[in-house]
């Protein structure tokens, strides 16, 4: 397809602050249903925010015990027993104060659903001093939350680190996952019921050799080393600008003694590190993506093109799994984002390489598909997310 047939497709915004071009909205519909609701639910949180509890310090109904003693109320998950979650209320009316501060994009998603705004999340805040009310606003104009300044304009920019708005109350009311008891102490881990489930459908056993190749910021490898309870040997990759918030998690988990780091491009993991050719038992991809699963969103755009670009990109991952895994091991590959071309269409890449479908997945019912597990965020009211099911190196 000649360049202009690419950037020449109109954009098609619905009247949201989402805006696909039409060769993206035909794949997202073919996928996820109708993309104008699609678009409108990715402007909202999940219907419910979760946690998951490090069953190598304490049990699921100590932690609720212990969080409801600090006032947070969470529920067991209905089928995965170490998640708990609360509820995500609103959207509510927010007044617009007379100082405002500009959060990035990230930070004024996170803020939505009442996390406190912190110093490197902030973009403006010309004028404001300790103390001041604000209202925060992402850089496009929606009014996320409003607070109380805790840094002035110059400390913002001087120390650049810590909570500089303290959120008083945001366009959606979700539990302040800092505030939780224990979180710095690896009691909990903040990750989304989807991302959780990617352990589970792999199903680690203790003595394997398990690699997952995209492991920052380290949700998925320290689920693994909790369900094996340690007893496998554990291979976490990453680019070395992500490794230290990995291993800053693995060491708050309690796992650290249990996993290896390494600082590579792991699409070069069999060079990099040739003792792992062919005697790998399970491999977990989470790689780069368009990450339109993501929600709540302020604003969105993409188009074809980003997600060709991203299929192309990811199926270089899936090949180099091919490499490590020993004939008979398991692949499990996920995403945050819903279209086909970056998940299907990568599992349909993996068959030609060598992989077999295992469809004999025990946990999500409710999410089956012909390839894995999907997540729609319209119809669950979670995150958008994908998980193959194993995928089995036979040549």
């Amino acid at each position: 397809m000649m360049k202009g047939q690419w950037d020449d497709r109109p954009l098609l915004s619905c009247g949201t602050r989402i805006r696909y071009d039409t060769g993206l909205a035909e794949v997202l519909e073919a996928s996820s249903g109708n993309v104008c609701v699609l678009m409108d639910r990715l402007q909202r949180p999940p219907d419910r925010i979760y946690v998951r509890v490090n069953t190598l310090k304490i049990r699921p109904e100590d932690y609720q015990s212990l969080a409801r003693d600090h006032g947070f109320w969470l529920e067991r998950d209905e089928e995965l027993g170490e998640a708990l979650w609360a509820p995500v209320k609103g959207p509510r009316s927010l007044k617009r104060l007379d100082k405002t501060v500009v959060a990035d994009k990230a930070a004024a998603e996170s803020v939505m659903t009442g996390s406190d705004l912190f110093a490197p999340g902030v973009v403006y805040a010309k004028g404001v001093e300790r103390g001041d009310s604000v209202s925060i606003v992402s850089p496009n104009g929606v009014h996320v939350g409003n607070g109380v300044a805790v840094m002035s304009w110059r400390e913002i920019a001087s120390i650049g680190v810590g909570v500089a708005v303290r959120v008083y109350e945001s366009l959606y009311e979700g539990p302040k996952i800092s505030e939780l008891p224990g979180l710095k102490e690896g009691l909990v881990y903040a990750q989304s019921l989807p991302a959780m489930y990617v352990a589970h459908v792999l199903d680690p056993r203790p003595g394997e050799t398990i690699v997952d190749m995209t492991a920052a910021p380290g949700g998925k490898i320290t689920h693994i080393a909790q369900i094996v309870r340690g007893n496998a040997r554990l291979i976490a990759i990453d680019r070395r600008g992500r490794v230290d918030k990995l291993v800053s998690n693995l060491k708050r988990l309690g796992v650290s003694e249990h996993v290896s780091v390494y600082a590579i491009d792991s699409r070069r993991a069999s060079a990099e590190l040739p003792w792992l050719r062919d005697r790998v038992d399970r491999v977990i991809i989470d790689p780069p993506c368009t990450d339109i699963g993501v929600i709540p969103k302020v604003y969105d755009r993409k188009t074809l093109r980003d997600a060709v670009a991203m299929h192309r990109y990811q199926v270089q991952f899936v090949r180099e799994a091919h490499r490590l895994l020993k004939r008979g091991g398991v692949l499990v590959y996920s995403t945050c984002t819903l279209t086909s071309l970056e998940n299907e269409a990568v599992i349909l890449r993996a068959l030609d390489m060598g992989f077999e479908l295992d469809e004999a997945v025990d946990v999500g019912k409710r999410y089956r598909t012909d390839m894995g597990l999907r997540f729609n965020p319209v119809r669950d009211g979670t995150p958008g997310f994908f998980v193959s099911y194993r995928l089995v190196k036979k040549r």
